[in-house]
């Protein structure tokens, strides 16, 4: 899973946004904070091509890719919440699911 920092996000999401073909100088990357660029040239999501400047790799789109797009939503959305919520505390009860049983043919 790609977890991204709060340094490392807008960072990631300015080379995203540019696009394969856009690259930015070495003056460029001397504004922004070193932090989240040292982690992204260490994780390879970023590249210096000669002459050209830094750009996003694949495996930068990919992570850009998979921090965006995963699905957070619960398998059974009627399963009790987090036990570090306290629901009775709040005068809250689960609703009740009715499931309905086919049964076979008479």
């Amino acid at each position: 899973m790609t977890r991204l920092s709060n340094r490392q996000y807008p960072m990631l999401q300015m080379f995203f946004e540019n696009g394969l073909t856009h690259y930015l100088s070495y003056e460029d990357m001397q504004h922004w904070d070193q932090r989240p660029f040292r982690s992204m040239l260490i994780q390879q999501w970023v590249a210096y091509k000669p002459n050209r400047g830094f750009h996003i790799t694949d495996k930068g789109l990919q992570a850009m890719h998979e921090f965006v797009t995963t699905d957070i939503a619960r398998k059974n959305p009627t399963g009790p919440l987090t036990r570090y919520f306290d629901a009775a505390a709040h005068h809250l009860e689960p609703k009740k699911v009715h499931v309905i049983k086919k049964r076979g043919a008479a």
